[in-house]
């Protein structure tokens, strides 16, 4: 009677690849910030409403507001985000009396770990205007990038346009999440008056993962008679996973395949006579 083995090896298969494979489940926190459209007293509120779209809880989310000189906040707790349940809080926002007019840049920072303690981040760009508003006379183009998970440092290009006739000195800020490093996170720098300058900046991993995406952005500031200036560029760094050719976890799925594969051969050929010539002889009558 013969023996049908082979659908063993795809049983064994479709139940390993099962083990090594699992749903995935994301959180993804999208804000909404609001505020005042020009202050004009000494303090202002923030208001910030959250949203957890994705479909696993966030775990211990905190917001803060990453500022210049001159404004002053405390960080807000929220804790845990079901899915798909807005939340919605605010920031008391206090201002040195002594701050010249104008735009200022702001950043909410968002903090939160996943089900596994994993800690992730992320910055969305705003701004305060105080008494009055004025146009920018500086603009950039800040480049996008992808980089590896292990740390190697990329460059990117921060290029300034200056539409001036005249000279400013501006201060440059790079605002990103905590899973990046940025280097120098600052700097100041004299755009000439009608010209087209450039910044590099080294940008790195720091416990990103690959499949992400994040959003950094460059603050230019500069302050000319009396008033202050300030723009934003920003781009997207996408997180890769850096190809590894020893590393065992990226051979393990292939290997045991490998090993299923060979032991089903090895199993069917184990209930099989040795040749054609061993079966005859085994049903031959005896020689008298």
């Amino acid at each position: 009677m013969t023996r049908i083995k082979t659908p063993v090896f795809f049983v064994l298969l479709a139940l390993t690849l099962s083990a090594l494979s699992a749903h995935a489940t994301y959180i993804t926190l999208q804000n909404t910030v609001t505020v005042e459209r020009i202050i004009y007293a000494n303090q202002t509120t923030v208001n910030v409403s959250l949203t957890n779209t994705g479909d696993e809880a966030a775990n211990g989310v905190q917001l803060s507001l990453l500022m210049p000189q001159g404004f002053k906040s405390t960080n807000v707790f929220i804790g845990r985000m079901d899915p798909n349940l807005p939340q919605t809080t605010q920031f008391s926002v206090e201002i040195d009396p002594g701050t010249a007019p104008g735009m200022y840049q702001i950043a909410l920072l968002t903090e939160y770990k996943d089900a596994n303690g994993y800690q992730f981040s992320s910055v969305t760009p705003n701004y305060l205007v105080i008494k009055e508003a004025h146009s920018s006379q500086i603009d950039a183009v800040l480049s996008p990038e992808e980089i590896g998970n292990k740390g190697e440092v990329k460059k990117i290009t921060l290029s300034l346009r200056n539409t001036d006739q005249k000279d400013h000195t501006v201060q440059i800020r790079i605002f990103y999440p905590k899973e990046l490093k940025v280097d120098p996170e600052e700097r100041t720098l004299t755009v000439p008056g009608r010209s087209n300058p450039s910044a590099d900046y080294g940008i790195s991993s720091f416990g990103a993962l690959p499949g992400s995406s994040y959003v950094i952005f460059a603050s230019m500031d500069y302050e000319d008679a009396g008033i202050h200036y300030s723009s934003t560029a920003s781009a997207v760094i996408k997180v890769v996973q850096q190809k590894d050719p020893i590393s065992f976890s990226g051979w393990l799925p292939i290997l045991v395949v490998a090993i299923l594969a060979i032991a089903v051969i090895a199993f069917q050929f184990m209930g099989r006579p040795r040749n054609k010539d061993a079966k005859n002889s085994q049903d031959a009558p005896p020689i008298k």
